[in-house]
């Protein structure tokens, strides 16, 4: 197993015969290779993935390496324990990693300290439904609806929610049909399974929808001031995303109103400076190299990272990558002061987890998603440190 102590650069010099970074750019010697940790094999990130690492390989003398993990849980311990260097992360993903939600409520997979190095995407999310349909709105949803579940990640769990939330409906009330992953999230929609879906219209699975006979629709997300109580329920279950009008995706989902989450590649908060200032510095200036390799590489740009800077972080960012971002003349001071405070909180987390996993291993209490006593701890502590709010409220709380 690759750890991250060796995709260090410092600790690859011992365990890989690396050398590490020099000042200059012509004499500094990339890793031999390191892992990209993407979502599922046909899902916008891992396509982007692929073309920004065929491209960086073929460049460097490094060679990058794609490795689709099967959920969100994967994806966070895989970074953590050192599988891959970089990983694909969203806010609610960080948020529910943080609050050690479902699956992430592991001894190897809860809050660690991980940080923004390069944004990927900036994607839409929301309802689809079959082209036939009834459904026209979140109003339609109710009692008996047929909704896909997929517990393979923490955000398709809450994107459910958040729309029964919406409606004041709970699990009981509608049929939930459960999924394995995230391609089959989409396709039991399509085959008259489900009645509605939680994805994204960027995914290949999207695409693929959209072509069967009947074809798909979205659901738009409708204004806070349509029902200010329904919205805020949604959104309390549903923070780190921002509502925009769709101009990237399927054609069927063009010009509605849906929520965006800013998708960005994350690597651990002691990973190599120099190693994220490299690799910063290469996106950008190589952007344009692999820009047209994949229809959605366009936006794993500079601008999508400073506008995730500008509408306000909500996860810390790499020193490596804060480094680049100075020397671009983009990193303010309203910047690291949002910086400071977000660092603050993921350092405090961090540590209040691994007190409880502690607490837990000195009382003989199983750490697992299963375990109500371990459940019961980490909730009574979580909720004392934060005042009852999730990470996610304590980040939008944020001035």
């Amino acid at each position: 197993m690759l750890k991250r102590a060796t995709h260090l650069l410092a600790g690859a010099a011992l365990a890989m015969g690396l050398t590490t970074a020099s000042a200059s750019a012509q004499d500094y010697e990339w890793p031999d290779y390191f892992s990209v940790i993407t979502p599922i094999v046909g899902t916008a990130n891992h396509s982007l993935a692929v073309a920004w690492t065929a491209e960086f390989s073929a460049q460097t003398a490094s060679r990058a390496r794609v490795l689709p993990a099967p959920n969100g849980y994967a994806r966070a311990e895989w970074l953590s324990t050192g599988e891959g260097l970089v990983a694909m992360m969203q806010a609610s993903d960080y948020f529910d990693l943080m609050d050690a939600n479902e699956g992430y409520a592991t001894s190897s997979g809860g809050p660690s300290d991980s940080r923004v190095a390069v944004m990927n995407m900036i994607t839409p999310w929301g309802y689809m439904v079959r082209g036939d349909s009834e459904i026209e709105s979140f109003e339609d949803i109710g009692p008996g609806t047929r909704i896909a579940f997929s517990p393979s990640s923490s955000f398709l769990v809450a994107g459910v929610d958040a729309l029964l939330a919406y409606r004041g409906l709970s699990r009981d009330d509608v049929e939930l049909v459960e999924v394995g992953n995230y391609g089959a999230n989409t396709r039991i929609t399509v085959e008259g399974r489900a009645d509605v879906t939680f994805t994204s219209p960027l995914s290949g699975t999207s695409y693929e929808a959209e072509a069967n006979p009947q074809g798909i629709r979205w659901l738009p997300l409708p204004e806070r001031k349509a029902d200010p109580e329904a919205f805020d329920r949604y959104r309390a279950i549903q923070p780190g995303y921002v509502p925009a009008t769709i101009t990237s995706g399927v054609p069927s989902s063009q010009g509605l109103n849906m929520d965006h989450a800013f998708q960005a590649n994350h690597v651990m908060a002691d990973g190599d400076e120099e190693f994220v200032y490299r690799l910063s510095k290469w996106l950008d200036e190589h952007h344009g190299d692999f820009e047209k390799d994949f229809t959605h590489a366009k936006m794993m740009s500079m601008a999508s990272l400073e506008n995730f800077l500008n509408v306000g972080a909500l996860q810390p960012v790499h020193d490596g990558a804060i480094r680049y971002l100075k020397e671009k003349g983009v990193w303010t001071d309203a910047h690291q002061a949002r910086q400071d405070k977000l660092v603050a909180l993921a350092e405090e987390r961090v540590a209040l987890w691994q007190e409880t996993l502690a607490e837990a291993q000195e009382k003989g209490i199983d750490v697992s998603p299963d375990s109500a006593e371990f459940t019961e701890l980490w909730t009574a502590k979580r909720e004392a440190a934060s005042g009852g709010k999730t990470y996610g409220e304590m980040v939008l709380s944020i001035e």
